[in-house]
């Protein structure tokens, strides 16, 4: 009789040796944004996993763009090392992975990316790398190559790379709240077999709401409420379908995204007969301008796509430093009230006069993601991007895990969900 070894030994070969003593917080560095926040800036004190990004893929493996030095590189990882981190680099992100379906589509080329990737960690010393391949066999931006065999590639790729690597380096991946998706085009009946070679998987649970959406709302929605999909919903398809709760860091949005609305007046909505939101209003098809980095000077993609137009988004910090918010988030200024949506347990901050509706996280909503992801059992959080976020909201994060979800002064909201 032939002895097979059971997926629980399979995943201890084929994962790295790390092992976490408490929730993890991941941390995305956007290094093309270096001018905007230094190395020596970043968050470290809350970057268990500290990702580079980003790297861009090629015809022939990666790069990192001509306007990322190699310096600020090495100084991501030193520092990173000194506060007791874990360095990662990135691979792809939304528009640096038109080549992956093409890196991995046949087994001389699956063993040609890995050694690139080997080569790169030990080159600057990353102890992982992660995968932000975003949507395989899907089109992403729109322009990426893709292959209906996509996925099960990318499964066979990960046994190469672990081989390559060692148990000893991480192997990570960005992916999408609608999971890897077979030749059919819907979510695999399981991802399984990825958990036995993926450390963690961050779960990309924002990105619900935007500019393609019917009324405003969240970003980030805990609950489905009236939004596509939610928190909640996205890691309940992951779990259902396989992959090891334990290994999944839950997404939470530093940045902040905008509407305008038709009426100067929130209305309210029935959402399933227990819940009364205002989250959800009729708006004019018409984004308007964000932060202070927000523009819409013409621009063209990496596909050619040319546009005018604003993004929308804003940086939370930069929602208290442009007075949109108390200096303590607490509150609405400049003519702008803060709400706070109890079936979606997030934020948002509504201006009538200029009919402005911007949807956001913050130290109350995260805590409380941050909470139910470990009731669910899972490795954490992570937050994108390094820029975004105050060090007040980070410290609800890390607290939150450990303790009761904490809620910002003034806000009533119902937690019984906590305990469900």
């Amino acid at each position: 009789m032939r002895i097979f070894p059971t997926l629980g030994a399979l995943t201890a070969l084929a994962t790295s040796t790390l092992a976490a003593s408490r929730p993890l917080i991941g941390n995305y560095w956007p290094a093309y944004n270096a001018a905007d926040q230094s190395v020596a800036q970043i968050p470290w004190k809350y970057s268990d996993l500290a990702y580079y990004f980003v790297a861009v893929t090629t015809k022939t493996g990666f790069q990192v763009p001509a306007d990322q030095p190699t310096s600020d590189i090495t100084a991501f990882v030193k520092q990173a090392k000194q506060a007791g981190s874990k360095p990662l680099f990135s691979i792809g992100g939304w528009t640096g992975s038109l080549y992956f379906s093409s890196l991995v589509d046949t087994p001389a080329k699956q063993t040609t990316f890995a050694k690139q990737i080997q080569q790169f960690m030990a080159r600057y010393g990353f102890e992982g790398v992660d995968l932000d391949w975003e949507y395989p066999n899907g089109a992403g931006i729109g322009c990426n190559v893709i292959n209906p065999q996509d996925s099960a590639n990318l499964l066979a790729f990960l046994k190469v790379l672990r081989k390559t690597i060692g148990t000893s380096k991480l192997i990570t991946a960005a992916v999408s709240t609608g999971g890897f998706l077979g030749p059919d085009g819907a979510p695999l009946p399981s991802f399984a077999d990825f958990g036995a070679y993926f450390d963690y998987i961050n779960l990309m649970a924002y990105d619900i709401g935007g500019s393609w959406s019917e009324t405003t709302g969240p970003n980030a929605p805990l609950r489905k409420c009236k939004s596509d999909t939610s928190v909640q919903n996205s890691v309940a398809l992951w779990t259902k379908r396989g992959f090891p709760a334990s290994k999944i860091l839950l997404g939470i949005p530093a940045y902040a995204i905008s509407f305008t609305t038709k009426s100067s007046k929130l209305t309210s909505a029935d959402v399933n007969g227990k819940w009364q939101s205002v989250a959800y209003q009729e708006w004019t098809g018409v984004v308007p301008k964000g932060g202070p980095g927000d523009s819409n000077a013409p621009s063209t993609d990496v596909c050619g796509t040319k546009s005018a137009a604003y993004s929308g988004q804003w940086q939370y910090k930069d929602l208290i430093s442009q007075k949109l918010l108390s200096s303590d988030g607490s509150k609405g200024a400049s003519g702008y009230t803060r709400y706070f949506d109890s079936c979606t347990a997030t934020p948002f901050l509504f201006n009538p006069s200029k009919k402005n509706y911007i949807g956001y996280d913050d130290a109350t909503s995260a805590s409380i993601k941050a909470r139910w992801a470990i009731q669910q059992g899972l490795a954490g959080v992570f937050v994108f991007d390094t820029q975004g976020f105050t060090t007040d909201v980070y410290e609800a994060i890390r607290t939150s895990m450990g303790k009761k979800a904490a809620c910002r002064a003034g806000t009533t909201f119902d937690t019984s969900f906590l305990a469900a």
